[in-house]
């Protein structure tokens, strides 16, 4: 959990030449999920939840919890 007091920026970030695919409503991200193209603000507590796509194979589901009350972060979905 990482904590924020207005607003905080989130980057998302993965292997080299993946699509990145997000959700900020709890539901597990899929190939149709929102495509990541820049980092976005969050103003309220949300769990975000990504995936990386590359060659067709999706990663596991990487999750973060932003709560409101203190900082920005950003999260690594990994390779």
């Amino acid at each position: 959990t990482t904590p924020f007091s207005e607003s905080t920026e989130i980057s998302i970030s993965g292997p080299d030449g993946a699509e990145i695919r997000y959700t900020t409503d709890g539901s597990e991200p899929t190939a149709e999920s929102t495509l990541y193209s820049a980092a976005f603000s969050l103003t309220d507590t949300t769990t975000v939840k990504a995936i990386a796509i590359k060659g067709g194979t999706s990663s596991s589901v990487a999750s973060k919890t932003f709560t409101k009350s203190s900082g920005g972060s950003s999260f690594d979905t990994g390779s």
